[in-house]
């Protein structure tokens, strides 16, 4: 399959997240980097993403899920319960109310899929293998981090202070 590449604003949108380890944590987190409401789904929770409920930062529902948990207002869902069945079933429910859906390590039930992601202030590169070898992209990442420096991230913002001074001009 080839995707289209986009990067999506998601401030102030409400996301669910459906599971509670660790990578639920690492897509909850990333989904807060970009400015997201998130919502999580699970009936457990492992340590990292309760301190995140502790201090406010997600809302929780506390509960296995089940259909009419995503619905109408819910702008991108993410399954990552360790179950391929109900990631299956979370996938049709968000499908059916067109909603973006992705479920880790599943990309034939995805409507999108996540790259390996360096971020660099405002500057984002992405790593993307269309799902064939997140491993080989998540090694490219790497081998990026050590090209594309903390600098990059001065550099950008002084290029957009002279962007901004030329369009004025």
């Amino acid at each position: 399959m080839t995707y289209y590449p986009v990067c999506l604003d998601i401030k102030d949108k409400r996301c669910v997240v459906v599971g509670g380890g660790k990578v639920a944590f690492r897509k909850v987190e990333s989904l807060l980097e970009a400015g997201a409401r998130v919502i999580v789904i699970s009936p457990k929770m492992n340590t990292s993403l309760q301190k995140l409920i502790n201090k406010n930062k997600i809302t929780y529902l506390p509960q296995e899920y089940k259909s009419g948990d995503i619905k109408k207002g819910i702008f991108l869902v993410i399954a990552a319960t360790d179950d391929s069945q109900l990631n299956a079933k979370i996938a049709d429910d968000a499908k059916r109310l067109n909603l973006l859906i992705n479920v880790v390590d599943a990309p034939k039930l995805c409507n999108f899929i996540l790259p390996a992601t360096l971020r660099r202030g405002s500057l984002t590169i992405s790593v993307s293998t269309s799902g064939k070898s997140p491993a080989l992209a998540k090694k490219i990442k790497e081998d990026l981090q050590n090209i594309y420096g903390t600098e990059y991230e001065d550099l950008v913002n002084s290029l957009g202070k002279l962007r901004t001074m030329n369009k004025k001009a």
